[in-house]
């Protein structure tokens, strides 16, 4: 090839004409590239370059002015022209049909290796002529040169190649015809003319000697078809996948949905409105203003831009909650609003679901009351008999009624053990229930925490020695005041005591420790017992719970204990936690706040 096929040749109408519908072609595929999204959508554009670049080929060839400078242009368009309609049909087979992973070497093939073979083969036409054979000449056809090809046998091998394509996409459009849905099918035609529309020119020229210019008006009819499939990607939804979606959910959807303008006349509706709201529902273009279901909804928003204040609509059963969504005008989005869509969502399942957990609640605090009312009875009318028992014990054991046996005196012991056990188990359950009922006042004024503190190490000494522990006591000589209750947090104290020494081994020491700051007092009772394993503070803290060990069940407690402590350290604005590692003891940590 001669470096002058590059330079610029002759510039005439034909040529012009080129150039504009190459770049008319090439701004919309880039366009499309850059906003649309839709089914086959990258074997479509490799239909637009390999259509660009026949068409860029034809330009050449149209200005050139010698016969070798258009034969090498008309080689130099196989490329383009064998990937054009294999691109062309593998775009149809996605779009038209849905398929398009299977098969991927079959792909290649069709993309990449047969245009390659077709085209090393027109361009080494120079030594076999068998893709245009020496008969080939200029002729003048319409007052401009043109080329009169011989064609050769290669050349039909790659015509019946690309006329394979061709008779695929045309196979395919009428499949699809007969699948879609009736709606569909005009769509479906269109695409199937379209298609036919470079069959038909590149027949005509091959048989009749049809030419545009003087040209092959194949590439030309393919702009038109890539152009006309443009305008759809641009005015049909069909193309777009975000508009099928909407679509979608627009007319699939159980929920009924109207669309009015802001004068309230009905711009659309999908096919549950009539339905679910009215079988006489107004048609398009009327107005809603006086439909019976939903005419007060629309003056309503028509007037205040937004729905009245009302509960679910009622419809055949179901209930609906509305909602409304404005639609912006396209060309003045920050003005007024176009129109409205108004949903209506079917809450039926969920109105179900709160009245049965209404119901459930209702019937859990009924059920709740009646637990507390019940433990208050039995709870006293426990004590009283109780009282009198531990009375009873007590003066046996004392010898004032004549002295015990041995056997007695152990069965003695047993009882009045156990009888402290219920005892205390009573008054824990008598606590919790006046703390749920908001009975337990808590009388909070100034208070000094040492005395008090001294206080219950003295009472609590005859339970330790129980356990066969001792307790010690550091504490600063000042301490700073603190709002509280002095019996209220005696009894956290004791509970704090008691359950240190249930968990120590005999002969243990607990360590009581007290320190402060400018804004809070910290009590620390710390044993040498079993521990706490880690990840069981809801136990620990819980309700008639406890964690669960073989010394825990050898000495007993309610499970209340440290929930009732927990509960009165926070009603002095206080906080309680532990540290412990099993084997190694627990520290329980008492903050209140200074006066």
């Amino acid at each position: 090839m001669s470096l002058n096929c590059l330079a610029a040749g002759t510039l005439d109408f034909p040529v012009i004409a080129t150039m504009v519908v190459w770049t008319g072609s090439a701004l919309f595929s880039l366009w499309v590239w850059q906003q649309h999204q839709f089914p086959g959508k990258a074997p479509f554009l490799m239909a637009q370059i390999a259509m660009l670049w026949w068409l860029f080929t034809a330009g050449f060839e149209l200005s050139s002015s010698g016969l070798d400078c258009k034969v090498f242009w008309a080689q130099a368009a196989w490329p383009g022209i064998v990937l054009l309609p294999s691109s062309w049909a593998l775009f149809m087979f996605h779009y038209a049909l849905g398929q398009e992973r299977g098969r991927p070497r079959l792909r290649h093939l069709i993309m990449w290796i047969g245009p390659t073979v077709v085209s090393v083969q027109a361009f080494t036409n120079g030594y076999h002529h068998l893709f245009y054979r020496e008969g080939t000449r200029l002729i003048e056809i319409g007052g401009r040169m043109s080329v009169e090809y011989e064609h050769g046998p290669l050349f039909y091998l790659a015509a019946a190649y690309v006329y394979l394509f061709m008779l695929a996409s045309i196979a395919i459009c009428i499949v699809a015809l007969r699948r879609s849905a009736p709606n569909l099918r005009p769509f479906f035609l269109v695409l199937l003319i379209i298609t036919l529309a470079p069959i038909a020119g590149n027949l005509g020229y091959i048989t009749m000697d049809v030419t545009i210019f003087g040209f092959d008006p194949t590439p030309f009819m393919f702009s038109f078809i890539i152009g006309a499939f443009g305008w759809l990607v641009v005015n049909n939804r069909m193309m777009d996948i975000s508009s099928i979606a909407r679509d979608l959910l627009f007319y699939s959807t159980k929920n009924p949905i109207i669309i009015f303008d802001d004068s309230g006349a009905l711009s659309g509706f999908n096919p549950q409105v009539p339905q679910v709201i009215s079988p006489s529902f107004p048609k398009i273009g009327e107005s809603l203003l006086n439909e019976p279901e939903v005419g007060s909804l629309v003056t309503a928003v028509i007037e205040t831009g937004a729905l009245p204040p009302s509960g679910p609509l009622h419809w055949k059963g179901h209930s609906y909650n509305p909602v409304l969504f404005p639609i912006s005008s396209p060309i003045n989005p920050d003005g007024p609003v176009v129109g409205w869509t108004l949903a209506f969502t079917d809450i039926t399942e969920q109105l179900k679901h709160t009245n049965e957990l209404k119901y459930a609640a209702r019937q859990a605090e009924a059920a709740n009351l009646a637990k507390t009312e019940f433990i208050s009875t039995v709870s006293h009318e426990l004590r009283t008999p109780l009282t009198s028992i531990q009375g009873s014990l007590d003066i046996l054991a004392s010898g004032k009624l004549g002295d015990q046996t041995d056997p007695a005196m152990r069965l003695l012991k047993i009882a009045k053990t156990n009888t402290y056990r219920l005892r205390q188990l009573i008054d824990d359950l008598l606590d919790l229930q006046r703390i749920e009922q908001g009975k337990m006042d808590m009388v909070l004024r100034p208070l000094d925490l040492g005395p008090l503190i001294k206080d219950a190490l003295d009472a609590n000494e005859g339970y330790l020695a129980r356990f066969r522990v001792r307790s010690t006591l550091t504490m600063p000589d000042e301490l700073c005041q603190i709002r509280g209750d002095a019996q209220r947090l005696a009894q956290v104290l004791a509970n704090l005591l008691s359950n240190a020494a249930k968990f120590s081994y005999e002969d243990d020491v607990i360590s009581v420790s007290v320190t402060s700051d400018e804004d809070h007092v910290t009590i620390a009772v710390q044993d040498h017992g079993v521990g706490i394993p880690k990840g069981v503070e809801d136990k620990v803290f819980g309700r008639f719970s406890q964690v669960d060990s073989s010394l825990t069940r050898q000495r007993g407690g309610s499970g209340l204990g440290m929930n009732i402590t927990q509960l009165i350290v926070e009603g002095h604005a206080g906080t309680i936690w532990y540290d412990s590692a099993p084997g190694k003891g627990t520290t329980f940590f008492v903050r209140l706040p200074c006066l």
